[in-house]
């Protein structure tokens, strides 16, 4: 650097050059730059962990939504089925009727029990500690359990003026698995189908064994998954965009569920579907 000064009285000019000077005020500097730059550091950083703090916040919110209004809509099926059992007897002069005074009452007997399973699965499981169901296996009939969930939803059924074909083939359903899922899957893929139904629902499970494996199919005549989504449902959280339809007919514990106690059990689900045409869930259980 070189910098001139002329004197005012005697004209002469004095003069200094300064070399490396750039250097040295950077050496003096260092100390409050790497400050700065750490603090920048240290800032971003902050920013970072808030956001992820946030995000996770926001995660968490939604698992407890989901639950929430998942294990509602679950504890709302039976609570409904048992309502329109009393209806039925008040109504339709069904206490006359002995037989079928017992018949509502069973149902009724069925979903309070399934009701008491319900509530004590919600005490039992923390959402935020356990990721998948825990099973307690125990010997079961296929056949026996469908029938018994059928029998159960029998006025729901009705409701809905739902045509429903169960449709075994074969002699042998034994199975080792955990009663309380399995019977909340059955239900869950039968209410789907009643939900996202049309207004003439027509319903068949069909119940097959070869090969050490049973096959459970329920199939719906509703208004079908888009090829899009299909890959997609079995996803945690994912609902297929569908308009007002979820608005209006509810959210069921959800297919990601009914995927995972599959899972559970070793076995396997696929979909096969047609918009406005139906849909054909197939689960494939071991046998023991």
């Amino acid at each position: 650097m070189a910098a001139t000064y002329t004197d005012a009285f005697s004209g002469e000019q004095y003069g200094a050059v300064l070399n490396g000077y750039r250097n040295q005020v950077l050496r003096s500097m260092w100390p409050q730059l790497l400050f700065s730059v750490l603090l920048v550091v240290c800032v971003a950083l902050a920013f970072l962990f808030i956001y992820q703090s946030l995000l996770r916040q926001h995660r968490l919110t939604e698992l407890k939504n989901d639950f929430i209004r998942n294990m509602t809509h679950e504890l709302k099926t039976p609570i409904a089925t048992v309502s329109v059992a009393v209806e039925a007897l008040q109504n339709f002069d069904a206490l006359q009727n002995p037989q079928r005074t017992q018949e509502y009452l069973d149902i009724a007997g069925m979903e309070l029990n399934r009701l008491s399973l319900l509530v004590d699965k919600v005490l039992r499981v923390s959402l935020f500690e356990k990721q998948e169901p825990e099973l307690r296996s125990e010997a079961i009939d296929l056949k026996m359990l469908v029938e018994e969930i059928l029998h159960s939803m029998r006025l729901q059924f009705e409701k809905y003026r739902a045509q429903v074909q169960f449709l075994p083939e074969g002699d042998f359903f034994a199975l080792k698995g955990d009663r309380m899922h399995l019977v909340s899957v059955v239900y869950n893929l039968l209410d789907n189908a009643l939900k996202y139904s049309t207004l003439h629902p027509e319903i068949r499970i069909g119940i097959t064994h070869q090969n050490q494996q049973l096959s459970l199919r329920v199939e719906d005549n509703g208004i079908g998954i888009p090829a899009a989504f299909q890959e997609r449902i079995f996803e945690k959280f994912f609902r297929v965009p569908t308009g007002d339809v979820h608005d209006v007919k509810g959210h069921g514990l959800g297919l990601s569920y009914v995927a995972s106690v599959v899972r559970l059990h070793g076995g396997s689900i696929a979909v096969e579907s047609q918009e406005k045409a139906g849909t054909c869930f197939t689960i494939v259980l071991p046998r023991p």
